[in-house]
Order: C-alpha cells, then structure tokens, then sequence
C-alpha cells in the first residue's frame, strides 16, 4: 500500500489578470458593499424611526398622576432637545417627529423587513396617503417605484384598479397562466397625461399615447415593451392593422390594443378575436405564451361585456379608460404632515454620501498598494 503524499499537491496558480481587469473587479466589489452599506443604513433608520415614534405614543398615552391624560408638549420639547444634541441632523422636527409617531401607530406591532427596506420617503407617503387596509399592498410593491410612481399608485388607488378588468382568462388559459395575467390588466386605465376634447378620433389619442409612450407603458404597468403602432397584418386577402402591438415580458406574450372613443360594443370583441388569431399565426413564436387583446374603451356594461366574452376562444380584456388629471387633492392636514420628506432624504443621502466616499478612499488605497505591487 502507497503512502500518501505528507501534502496534498498544490493548484497550479492561476494567470494573473490584467491590471483593467484587476480594476474592474474591486471597483465592482466596492459597488457591491456600498449598496450593502446604504440598505443597511436605511434600515436602521427606518427601524428607529418607529421606536422613536412608538416610544412618543407611549409617552403620550401613559397613566400619571392625572389618569389618562394625554402629557403635551412631549413632541416640541423632544424635537427641540434632539436637534441640539444633534446639531448636523435636520430629521427631528417637529412634523417628522409625528411622521414617526404615525408611522408607530399604523403599524403598531412593528415593521416587515419590506417596510425596513424601502426609503423614508417611501415609508411616510405609505403611511401618510394609503388607507388603512391597503398600506401593506402598496409596502408589498413599492420597493420597484420611484416616489412619484409610488404617489401617483396611491393616488389613483391602484389597489382597486389591479386585475379589475373583465376577461376570459378563466376560461381560456390555464388556472395558475389566467391569475398572472389578470393580474397585468387594470380598470379603469388612467391616462392622465393625455387631454382630449369631446370631438377627438381613435387616431388622435393614439397619436397621444405614443407622443408619451414611457407614461403609457407606466400607466399599462410593468413590464410592457413597445412592439409597435399600425402594425400591418396580412390575413388571406385582406389586411389587418393593429392600433398598438406589445410584448409583455414577464408572461412571454404579446399584447393586442385596440383604442375606441366611446363605449365599448359587442362587435369589437369579434374584431379582436381576429387580431389575436393573427399575431399568434403571423408574429408570435413557439416559445411565446398565447396572444391576449385589450379593448380599451372610455366606458363599459358589465352584463354586456361579460357575455360578448363568454365563448370566445382567445383571451382579451375589456378595459376602461380615463383621460385629463386625475388624483386626489390632499387636504391642508396631509399637506402638513407630508411636509419634510425631503429634509429626511437629504439626512439620509449624507449619511450615504460619508459610506461612498470612505469606499472611494479604498478604491484609491487598493490601487495605489496594486501598483507598488506591479513595480516590485
């Protein structure tokens, strides 16, 4: 029997990589770990945030000496107090110390590692502007929004709107494929962006949608991509032309428009069930899920429209849609209490702006001890 050798023979060294190459990669590496750093810091904040304001609840609501009585001024003296322990802070005002204590009081058992995560400016327009029973739908998204995506969802109370339009997914795609998708349709479709007078064509708000076609595939929702306008369609002897075509990516289909000015009729499902039939014939590959058309009209019947649907073979959605402003105004109470947030984004883009330029400092330290290295 052969000894074993007394050590394991060693890898052969790897080739050194290009000095670029070398670069690149802690460069990358620094990225990585300053990302890290700014959630991690926006965490912490975001969970002091609500125990400052869980214990201000607390202070406000506890038994003294006179039962019940709610003790004043805790706020103005604690805000006055913490800017002068913290002079270079500007997060402890007077209306960020009660955006905090809000924030304690719509979640009072704590917060979910998803609201830790999201940006103060986040957490305090979902608190401040959600209701009660849809702040944990939009903590849930809100994390994929910037602020203003994130506003102008609640605003037009995209919680209702999601998977509201009438289908017939159910009956013509598979159980688990129909909830996906119904989940991409929205009702009514708010098109904010686009004004209209009484008298405008189909044409005209197609020329509206596309003049902004980043706002429209944001109003249709994510993950939308352009494939199209009056796309031509060659079926048998007659030619088709599709108002808008786009391809969903993360269902893998593509998506039919048809705009109609007015409400929406029997017959425009007919039509459709056609232009579904014929991108999948004509465009789409075996490797993309079925076609679905959205008819999107300014008004629906329900019966109606529920009906004309039932029996067709593709799957198509019957959509509402609004133009003009759209939105809630806020009252001078919501106006005042979301007041400030951009005094706590830029307390928290300084703290983030000392972790990039500790990383920059690195960067230079790591580059500096390569090139000695190289010269040796």
């Amino acid at each position: 029997m052969s000894e074993l050798p007394a050590h394991p023979p060693s890898e052969p060294p790897r080739p050194l990589r290009s000095y670029e190459q070398f670069l690149e990669d802690i460069k990358a590496r620094i990225r990585t770990a300053q990302a890290r750093a700014a959630r991690a810091i926006n965490a912490e904040l975001v969970d002091v945030y609500w125990q400052i304001g869980h214990e201000i609840l607390r202070r406000q609501t506890e038994e003294g000496p006179e039962r019940g009585r709610r003790t004043p001024g805790v706020v103005q003296r604690l805000s006055t107090d913490l800017r002068a322990a913290f002079p270079g802070a500007r997060g402890y005002s007077v209306p960020s110390l009660y955006r905090m204590r809000t924030l304690a009081a719509a979640w009072p058992e704590g917060l979910s590692d998803r609201m830790r995560n999201l940006p103060w400016g986040h957490v305090v327009t979902i608190t401040t502007k959600a209701t009660d029973d849809a702040r944990d739908w939009y903590a849930e998204r809100a994390g994929a929004w910037s602020l203003e995506q994130l506003e102008a969802a609640i605003a037009t109370r995209l919680h209702e709107r999601e998977a509201a339009a009438i289908t017939n997914f159910e009956q013509t795609l598979e159980a688990s494929d129909a909830e996906a998708v119904q989940r991409i349709t929205r009702d009514p479709l708010i098109l904010d962006f686009v004004e209209l007078t009484d008298s405008a064509k189909e044409r005209e708000l197609e020329q509206a949608l596309l003049s902004d076609i980043e706002r429209f595939m944001l109003a249709l929702g994510e993950g939308f991509y352009f494939a199209g306008r009056q796309r031509s369609l060659q079926v048998g002897e007659e030619e088709l032309i599709l108002d808008l075509l786009f391809y969903h990516h993360p269902t893998r289909r593509f998506v039919v428009i048809d705009l109609k000015i007015g409400s929406f009729r029997a017959e425009f499902a007919g039509k459709m069930n056609l232009y579904v039939n014929a991108v999948n014939e004509l465009i789409a590959q075996d490797t993309d899920a079925a076609t679905i058309g959205f008819i999107l009209c300014t008004d629906r019947d329900k019966t109606i429209a529920q009906l004309t649907l039932h029996g067709i073979a593709t799957t198509i959605a019957v959509t509402r849609y609004t133009t003009g402003k759209q939105g809630i105004e806020m009252t001078g109470e919501e106006a005042q209490i979301t007041e400030g947030i951009e005094t706590e984004m830029q307390s928290m883009r300084r703290v983030e702006q000392r972790v990039a330029e500790f990383a920059a400092r690195r960067t230079q330290q790591l580059v500096d001890n390569a090139q000695q290295n190289n010269q040796r």
